[in-house]
């Protein structure tokens, strides 16, 4: 009878550590991970010339470190392609077709592109920041935040794991005036 109970007694505390130990895995799991803070923001800098930027900031502010493969924003399939600024008229048209012949999908990459490998975030803040100069004639896949317009895009991770973000986008009256021949920004008194 005595070894009855020590058998079931086994059993129980047995048990018991077996889940303990699961439970501290799992938890271990979840606070030991990588865990991101994506930020975007369009803006008008002010330098020589009047640019709108596109800037998109990831912090890891997990204690893991963390591998982005790809950064993009949607845009909608009427937005043209975009084209480097100061190229002349011919040179456009030619990109413009390359560009068009090989689209795959609709988005601005800001990272991940041919040639470019992963990128690493260090655990506990390590970040990185992209900035795109932007033309008005960009057209953003758009949500509704309120009574603010919202572009989005995402982040791909090597693990394959995709986190979305939002940003605010300009209203058309905030645009600076472009040089319609170049497509380059100019400064309201030019």
């Amino acid at each position: 009878m005595n070894l009855d109970f020590l058998a079931w007694w086994g059993a129980v505390t047995g048990t018991i550590a077996s889940g303990l130990a699961t439970a501290h895995i799992i938890w271990q799991w979840r606070v030991d991970r990588a865990e991101l803070k994506i930020e975007g923001d369009m803006s008008i800098v002010h330098t020589d010339r009047v640019y709108v930027v596109l800037t998109i900031s990831v912090v890891n502010n997990g204690r893991r470190p963390v591998r982005i493969k790809r950064v993009a924003a949607f845009l909608t399939k009427a937005s043209v392609p975009i084209l480097p600024p100061g190229l002349s008229p011919e040179q456009r048209a030619d990109l413009s077709k390359a560009l068009l012949s090989g689209l795959t999908s609709h988005e601005l990459c800001l990272f991940g592109g041919p040639g470019e490998g992963p990128i690493e975030l260090s655990p506990d803040g390590g970040h990185q920041v992209w900035k795109y100069p932007l033309t008005k004639d960009v057209e953003f896949v758009t949500h509704s935040k309120g009574v603010e317009q919202c572009g989005g895009g995402y982040v791909l991770l090597t693990s394959g794991n995709k986190i979305c973000f939002k940003f605010t986008l300009l209203h058309n009256d905030q645009w600076p005036r472009f040089n319609v021949s170049q497509n380059l920004p100019t400064s309201q008194s030019e």
